[in-house]
């Protein structure tokens, strides 16, 4: 099996071989007539060749440079993302541009968006980009209810494209209170199935064909299967057994006059027969190999018929690769052509070769995969190889090209406490995966880390097999051949930045034209101008802000109007394709981390403080409840506070500790961290406040956090728990506990304006997200040991890791309770669009 390749730049190693094969001398010759290299924004033109051929390579220039594709990676902070209710799920985004790869200079916003079982949308936040780069959060309240959920990532130009660049990934949540397992849906009725993919697309009689195979069970994936390829005499010709994942390929010459079966046996023992594809007496082949890993073969083959109607006809081949494009108009002088291009030219990547015929007619098409040592290396390095709990991590990171020279680039860091993620990282998905491989072919890619993770003969051999039995999603020939436009117009613009617009219409509903609407920030700024004009329109282009951000707004129009300021909806995100069936099965390792932090909450409530007892049943919390017509990320539910206060007596406060300052009874505030006034610690050093456990919408922001992250605005209630209220939160919440529950969306209730004085208005538009930054304890050994348990499971995450001019950073973060392998990933991008993946591991005891 051939491994795999992609192409770079001009360059082609000719040797002279010679290869008997049906008793035809093959010669191994350079194409020379006419070449064709498209880097972007440059192509040089040759005038011989076919026009039909020349138009269509004008058109895929122009596909190229008029309609640069963006694609969009998250890195999730753990390395197969399954959460728990109550969890953050952290990430950062890599946007990248063109076939190279390189950091997005086009878009500055990218949405992502959290979308539930149902495709429906739960919450959006748009991210400001910085060299095609940002990161964010999902916060998972506990109340979410168990199962599969998506998270999906996309800029406004990736619309544009007809089969769009979006990121899309499930992610599985559980519950501590609900660890119950779904139940699989299996699919009734269907059987285990086979298909067939000769190479360059066809058999032709007396020509050795290589024919790939993929087998796939009733639910979707991958399943082994074995066989024989028999002719109509029942005589055997080939053997069946699949490699990896229900794939496999098998060579053999199908004959004039006979017709083939395969009869197979899959692994769940089932059999069938299935008819291989009819071979064509009168035809042409096309072979890409990489079997030998210093160079790109490529070998036609024509039938003797063929060979006879078309001798010394020009043939085009096409060559495609990250951007570029080489075109070769051999004559076919001969019933077997070949040509070798040496591999260490081409990026790693897809390629793609196409045959066709003299008039333009696709003959062939061939994909391949380039496997080259030219991603960043990247090594980590710790200053100690084995830790203790809590104990201080240090780790270095050094960035390098790949001539060995060091790269100042982008990364995110993420550790793990294996004992509770199981990582498969065979299935993986990865900035590597991701970019080179499954955004290059349709449909669905199994296992896809499994050909870059420990990269041997065996996985580049599947990884060929992989190029034979899926397409590619980048343009079709045929397309462009026939005049078909590759993309569609381009009705989406790249964002920069966020746009602030509206209406100013009088109270009877009349437009207020030619008013002058100025925008200042509440927090101070530069003043912007805008004219309504005849429909009473205004708008603000590119104005940069985080959501939360109060505006205020002055409308002084010469007619002494008074108006009424609507600002515009936003505008709604594209429609929410259904997703894949086979990545919406639910993890069921989400269970086994329920469970863990299931037993860890069990263990601090039955030793909670009181005399209040909490009992679990069937793994969920039973317990009077009230019923109380407010919404509540009260573990307890609504109804089980000692103070409920509603957000709309504090939501025109500046800053959600000033509005509950006096108002949240005997809860004091310092520099926006909550703490009740009775809960005092006495020491050598005087008296000092326990600081209140905060949940916000069910997630424990841990105590010491200051609440004032969040506007007041956006807040729909907040609790007060103190004593026996607060015992279900364990010994973290015998200080006290403040439950914040945002309003739906964590955004404010739809108020168009708020009018402070006449003509005078205060907005509050959604602008860029604020990341909240991953809370990692610090363990100081001069302090009292803290006995509560840290349980942990991503011990840290940093996402805005940049090296320096040598290619090195450095970071630090404390171990938790949990002992064994830590798990440490880190990716990232450099300027020039070099990709890089490392794992690094180190014990703990």
């Amino acid at each position: 099996m051939t491994a795999h390749p992609t192409i770079g730049k001009m360059g082609m190693l000719i040797n002279e071989i010679h290869v008997k094969s049906s008793n035809i001398i093959m010669k191994k010759i350079l194409f020379t007539t006419a070449m064709f290299v498209i880097l972007f924004q440059t192509i040089a033109y040759c005038q011989t060749g076919n026009d039909v051929i020349t138009n269509a390579v004008s058109k895929l220039k122009t596909l190229l440079t008029d309609h640069e594709i963006e694609k969009a990676y998250l890195h999730f902070d753990r390395p197969y993302p399954y959460y728990v209710a109550g969890d953050i799920v952290y990430f950062k985004a890599y946007v990248t541009m063109g076939e190279r790869h390189q950091p997005s200079t086009m878009s500055n916003v990218l949405h992502v968006d959290l979308i539930d079982k149902n495709d429906m949308l739960l919450k959006s936040i748009s991210l400001q980009l910085t060299n095609g780069t940002g990161w964010g959060d999902f916060a998972l309240a506990d109340t979410l209810p168990k199962g599969s959920y998506r998270i999906r990532a996309y800029t406004e130009w990736m619309r544009n494209d007809k089969r769009p660049y979006f990121f899309d990934q499930y992610i599985s949540v559980s519950s501590i209170n609900s660890v119950d397992r779904i139940t699989e849906n299996t699919t009734q009725g269907l059987k285990p199935n086979l298909q067939f993919f000769p190479e360059g697309g066809n058999m032709v009689t007396d020509i050795p064909s290589r024919v790939a195979f993929k087998a796939i069970g009733a639910n979707g994936l991958g399943i082994s299967v074995k066989g024989v390829v028999v002719d109509n005499e029942h005589k055997e010709v080939a053997k069946i057994n699949s490699a990896h994942l229900g794939m496999g390929a098998f060579d053999f010459i199908p004959e004039e006059g006979r017709t083939y079966k395969a009869m197979l046996t899959f692994g769940d023992g089932s059999q069938s027969s299935i008819d291989l594809p009819a071979a064509e007496a009168k035809g042409i082949t096309l072979k890409v190999s990489t079997r030998d890993p210093s160079k790109l073969s490529i070998e036609i083959r024509a039938s003797r018929d063929y060979y006879k109607a078309n001798t010394n006809k020009q043939l085009n081949l096409l060559v495609y690769y990250s951007g570029a494009l080489k075109r070769y108009t051999p004559k076919l002088d001969g019933e077997v052509l070949g040509l070798d291009l040496p591999v260490n030219i081409f990026p790693t990547g897809v390629v793609q070769v196409t045959l066709l015929s003299e008039t333009g007619e696709p003959l062939n098409e061939r994909l391949a995969f380039v496997q080259n040592p030219d991603l960043l290396n990247l090594s980590i390095a710790a200053n100690k190889p084995t830790f203790a709990k809590r104990e201080n991590v240090q780790l270095s990171l050094n960035a390098k090209n790949k001539d060995g020279n060091p790269v100042n680039g982008s990364f995110s860091i993420s550790v793990v406490d294996e004992s509770k993620i199981l990582v498969d990282e065979n299935t993986e998905n990865t900035i590597l995966s991701y970019l080179l491989l499954s955004t290059e072919l349709k449909g669905y890619v199994e296992k896809p880390n499994y050909y870059f993770a420990n990269s041997t003969k065996d996985t580049r051999a599947d990884l060929d097999v992989l190029m034979l039995t899926q397409g590619y999603r980048r343009f079709v020939w045929k397309e462009l051949l026939n005049n078909n436009s590759a993309a569609t117009a381009n009705a989406y613009n790249p964002e920069k930045e966020i746009n602030i617009s509206g209406t100013l219409k009088t109270k009877a509903g009349e437009p207020i034209a030619d008013c002058q609407i100025t925008l200042l920030a509440k927090a101070g700024g530069s003043i912007l101008t805008q004219v309504t004009d005849a429909q009473g329109r205004f708008r603000f282009q590119n104005v940069l802000f985080e959501t939360g951000t109060e505006f205020i707004v002055r409308a002084q129009s010469s007619a002494g109007k008074k108006g009424v300021l609507k600002l515009d909806d936003p505008a709604q995100g594209p429609a929410i394709s259904p997703g894949n069936v086979i990545d919406s099965r639910y993890n069921a390792n989400a269970d086994i981390l329920a469970s863990l932090k299931n037993n860890q909450v069990r263990g601090v409530i039955t030793a909670s403080n009181g005399s209040t007892k909490v009992l679990l049943k069937d793994d969920r919390i039973v317990g009077v409840k009230n019923n109380s017509n407010y919404r509540s990320s009260n573990l307890g539910g609504p109804g089980h506070a000692d103070q409920v206060i509603m957000g709309d007596e504090i939501k025109n406060a500046p800053t959600l500790s000033t509005g509950l300052n006096g108002l949240a009874h005997g809860v004091l505030f310092s520099g926006g961290v909550p703490a009740l006034n009775t809960g005092m610690t006495i020491s050598g050093g005087g008296q000092s406040l326990n600081s209140m456990l905060v949940i916000v919408d069910g997630v424990d922001m841990g105590q010491g956090f200051d609440i004032d992250s969040y506007n007041a605005g956006s807040v729909e209630t907040v609790e007060i728990l103190k004593g026996p209220n607060a015992s279900i939160y364990g010994m973290e919440g015998g200080a006290g506990v403040m439950v914040i529950t945002t309003r739906q969306g964590g955004e404010k209730d739809e108020v168009v304006s708020k009018e402070m004085s006449p003509g005078i208005f205060s907005i509050e538009p959604k602008g860029f997200y604020k990341a909240r930054e991953f809370y990692s304890p610090r363990y100081d050994a001069s302090q009292p040991a803290n006995n509560l348990s840290d349980g942990r499971t991503t011990i840290f995450w940093k996402p805005d890791v940049t090296t320096d001019a040598d290619g090195n950073a450095s970071f630090n973060f404390f171990n938790a309770d949990g002992t064994g392998t830590y798990r440490v990933e880190v990716e990232g991008i450099d300027s020039k669009g070099n990709l890089g993946m490392q794992v690094f591991r180190y014990k703990v005891q």
